[in-house]
């Protein structure tokens, strides 16, 4: 099912954060390292991370797609589990 259309569009970027008629979208921070220009795109629903790699003033770039935040993530390791150096003798 498709949403209605709103009959205003906004889009704008406050502080990072990409904000729309419907609420705020992703969060984007860029920097400059030597004479390039490095975005970090993090989409808040999905947590999908996408970055650019550019040089300022010539409309040359590189788009990429990075991990998911997801496979940052620990996992919980059991607070019991026998370690297999250990002599239980």
């Amino acid at each position: 099912m498709t949403r209605e259309k709103s009959a205003f569009n906004f889009d704008r970027t406050i502080f990072g954060f990409n904000i729309t008629e419907r609420g705020v979208k992703s969060f984007s921070k860029t920097f400059k390292v030597g004479p390039f220009s490095q975005t970090l795109n993090i989409k808040l629903d999905s947590g999908k991370v996408r970055g650019t790699t550019s040089l300022p003033g010539t409309g040359l770039a590189k788009r990429y797609d990075l991990p998911s935040l997801e496979d940052f993530q620990v996992p919980d390791l059991p607070e019991n589990k026998e370690d297999m150096w250990h002599d239980s003798n």
